[in-house]
């Protein structure tokens, strides 16, 4: 930063008007989020989603910081269009290929606005019911409409669902060779009875089962990256370099001053 003329200064902890225009920034953002969410009676969940289009429509929104300029323009150098701005949340019709449906499928798939793609010009579009996020250009919008979500399927909302019988345990492979003979339910009550309802697990559950052994899959991998103590670490040449830049980036800032050591 010295070399560039740039002098920095470091706010004091827990005092945030210090840091006053980014923190007045920040609540903006916030504020256009959560009235983007409220407005189409969104989930908190599709929260990132409604900050990122806020932060899209801030930029291309004039301000009193850039005269009669927008962020974008004054960034870029070139006015930024609005033609392709929807309001979020809105019901969006996007259109199916003829390679990707048959004659008498439907043309186009219900689902809800939720941003612009950063790299192409395309829409962001999410469905609820399936979970399934798309970029589409060929959209048909709905601004007044509002998603249905007592008609919607809740379970796969945000988190898809997986079946058990998705993930075989080893054991029963063993037994597919010699399946077992079915059973003969002597009345009515004992075949209501014998059979299971199908029980779902989340994401959460799942991934419970494999952390401890991602973690230690990690651990291995990094375990040789790091010296455990200096000598590990003066004994190798890249260390004694990083070490020897750091002391003289401190002397240079002058982030210490050097005494006599106590006696």
């Amino acid at each position: 930063c010295e070399d560039n003329g740039i002098r920095r200064q470091l706010t004091v902890p827990r005092s945030p008007q210090q840091n006053g225009v980014v923190e007045r920034k920040i609540r903006t953002i916030l504020e256009m989020a959560r009235s983007m969410l409220k407005s189409k009676k969104l989930p908190k969940e599709l929260w990132a989603e409604a900050v990122a289009c806020a932060v899209y429509l801030s930029n291309r929104s004039p301000t009193r910081s850039v005269s009669r300029k927008t962020p974008q323009e004054a960034w870029s150098g070139r006015k930024p269009g609005i033609s392709h701005l929807r309001v979020f949340g809105s019901i969006a019709h996007a259109h199916i290929p003829d390679e990707k449906r048959s004659k008498l499928d439907d043309k186009s798939e219900k689902y809800i606005f939720i941003g612009y793609d950063a790299n192409s010009k395309g829409h962001k579009l999410y469905n609820p019911d399936t979970g399934k996020t798309i970029i589409n250009r060929n959209v048909i919008f709905d601004e007044e409409g509002e998603w249905d979500w007592k008609t919607s399927n809740k379970d796969n909302n945000f988190f898809p669902q997986f079946e058990e019988d998705d993930v075989e345990p080893e054991e029963s492979r063993e037994d597919l060779a010699t399946p077992p003979a079915s059973p003969t339910p002597s009345s009515e009550e004992g075949e209501s009875s014998s059979e299971k309802s199908p029980h779902f697990r989340s994401l959460q559950e799942i991934y419970e089962i494999t952390e401890n052994q991602d973690n230690l899959t990690l651990f291995c991998l990094f375990a040789d990256c790091e010296p455990m103590n200096f000598q590990e670490a003066f004994e190798k040449k890249t260390w004694r370099t990083a070490m020897d830049e750091e002391i003289k980036a401190i002397k240079k800032n002058e982030t210490w001053e050097l005494v006599s050591l106590p006696k």
